[in-house]
Order: C-alpha cells, then sequence, then structure tokens
C-alpha cells in the first residue's frame, strides 16, 4: 500500500493504547463504587460498613435486617451501575460530534456498566440461598431474602441473552464513528480492522492489565485473589461477550460519513487519561484494605 494512504503503526498503538486507558479507567471506577453505594446506602439504615474492591462488610450496630433493608441495600450497587453506564450513553450521544477521549470513556462506561448489571443476575443464579457461597452477593442476597423462586432467576438469565444480542449488534458503531477516515471503515475488512483496534484489542490489554495492577499479588491474600476472579471473570466474560458479537455483526453495519467523529488526536497519547488511569489503581492499592463508613 502507498505509504502516504497507510498509517503509522504507532498511530495505531495510541489508538488502542488510549481505548484501553479508557477502559481500564471506567472498569475500576464502576466496580468499586458498586460496593461503595452499597455502603452509602446502608449507611441510611445506620450500618456501618468497611468498603473492600473486592467486597463489602456491614457492622449492624445493634440494628437488624428486614426484608425492604437488605433489598434496597444490597440492589442500590447495581442499579446504580446500570445507571452510571445510561448516562455513559446518554453523554456519549450528546456530546460525540465534541473531539474529546471523554467519549470513549463515556462508550466503555456503558458497555461496562450494563455488562456489571447483566453479570449480578448471572451471579445471582450461581450465589441465591448458597449463603457460604462466593456468589451470595449482590442481587442474590436481595433475591434470597424476597424469597425469589430460583427457576425465575434461572428465566431472567435466559431472557438477558436478548439485550446482551442487542448491545452486542449495536455497540460496534459507538465505537466506529470515532474513525477520522470513511476509508477506514466504509468496507468489512476495514471495520473489522478498526472495531479490533478501538475495542477488542483495549478490552483484551485493558483486562490483562487491570488485573495485574490491582489484584492482590500476596499469597496470604489467596482467598481474595479467589473471590475477586470468582466476580471479575463473568464481568469480563459477559463484556467480552458482548465485543463478541459485535465482531460478527460488523457484515451487517454500514457507517455514513456524516457519522464519523472524526477525532485524529485519538492516535497521539492522551497522557491526562493515563494519570487518572494510575490514580484509580493507586486508589485501589491504597485502601485495599477497606475504607471505613459511619453512620
Amino acid at each position: 500500500m502507498d505509504r502516504k494512504h497507510s498509517e503509522e503503526w504507532h498511530s495505531r498503538l495510541a489508538r488502542t493504547v488510549n481505548s484501553a486507558v479508557c477502559f481500564s479507567l471506567a472498569y475500576v471506577v464502576l466496580t468499586y463504587l458498586l460496593w461503595f453505594v452499597m455502603g452509602l446506602t446502608g449507611r441510611l439504615y445506620k450500618f456501618d460498613s468497611f468498603i473492600y474492591y473486592y467486597g463489602i462488610k456491614f457492622i449492624l450496630n445493634s440494628n437488624t435486617w428486614n426484608v425492604s433493608k437488605v433489598a434496597i441495600v444490597f440492589s442500590s450497587g447495581p442499579f446504580f451501575v446500570l445507571l452510571l453506564g445510561l448516562l455513559g450513553l446518554f453523554l456519549f450521544m450528546r456530546m460525540k460530534e465534541i473531539r474529546t477521549m471523554l467519549n470513549v470513556l463515556f462508550a466503555w462506561t456503558f458497555i461496562i456498566g450494563v455488562s456489571i448489571f447483566i453479570s449480578q443476575f448471572v451471579i445471582a443464579a450461581l450465589g441465591i440461598y448458597s449463603y457460604n457461597s462466593l456468589y451470595y452477593q449482590g442481587l442474590a442476597v436481595s433475591f434470597a431474602w424476597l424469597k425469589v423462586p430460583v427457576f425465575l432467576i434461572y428465566l431472567l438469565n435466559a431472557l438477558l441473552i436478548i439485550p446482551i444480542i442487542y448491545l452486542g449488534v449495536n455497540c460496534s458503531r459507538l465505537f466506529l464513528v470515532f474513525s477520522y477516515s470513511y476509508a477506514k471503515v466504509n468496507n468489512l475488512s476495514g471495520r473489522r480492522k478498526y472495531f479490533f483496534e478501538i475495542a477488542v484489542a483495549p478490552f483484551i490489554v485493558g483486562s490483562l492489565v487491570t488485573i495485574v495492577a490491582v489484584f492482590p499479588k500476596e499469597l496470604s491474600a489467596k482467598g481474595i485473589l479467589i473471590l475477586l476472579a470468582s466476580t471479575h471473570i463473568i464481568y469480563l466474560a459477559v463484556i467480552g461477550m458482548i465485543l463478541g458479537i459485535g465482531w460478527l455483526s460488523l457484515s451487517y453495519i454500514e457507517i455514513v460519513k456524516q457519522e464519523l467523529v472524526r477525532y485524529k488526536s485519538l492516535q497521539a497519547l492522551n497522557i491526562v487519561f493515563i494519570i487518572f488511569m494510575l490514580l484509580s489503581w493507586a486508589f485501589i492499592s491504597i485502601t485495599f484494605r477497606g475504607v471505613y463508613i459511619s453512620a
């Protein structure tokens, strides 16, 4: 290919790294807020709590749980993350004409937020009524106290295949519009290459570096590592499933020139976002032994 019509490797690498940075930042923030919001909601009922990146521990303080308290507190985190994901989509749609990497962050916030919410139903199916299970958390606890039948949880999981397919089919468009050149996405091979560089590769790279950065490495934390792995493997599997469907659906996705954001700066490393990603990692590391929230 003529050099003037080809893209330098470092330009493609910068695009992938920038998107991976946005993925990691959104992923760390959302997965932490899942537990933090539960702690804040518990505080409304005068329950103290220790917030960890891998879970939450409530202190009753002579208070007692009842069905309504449990249902509200343990479902608050998943629903809050879902709302943040939908907010990310709203901001993306409102701001996509503005050439800012915030839009990449908003796109990942939407994909990750919805995926975490869907994952909570999978976790509930694995952990409901299994009170000593690693999966007895979040919606599993709410459903158990509400005495939701197990078959209904399985049915809900089966029905969730529909939004997963819908998200997968439509998620590719969120990322393809970032292309600065229509020639890169006006045919199937171009769309596949660009989607791999802006979404699939960043997901793989972002997942790996985030796991290495924030998961415990001490042998004494083996139990915590198992707890983290058992939960996050489901989150990442759902995200991967959505992106995989997005990849397969590229044959049916057409992009018109007017849709393109043409964000050329995405091809240069964004140091500001890298700093924020590193700060999010540092926060998790510093607070890994827990943050105490008192009523």
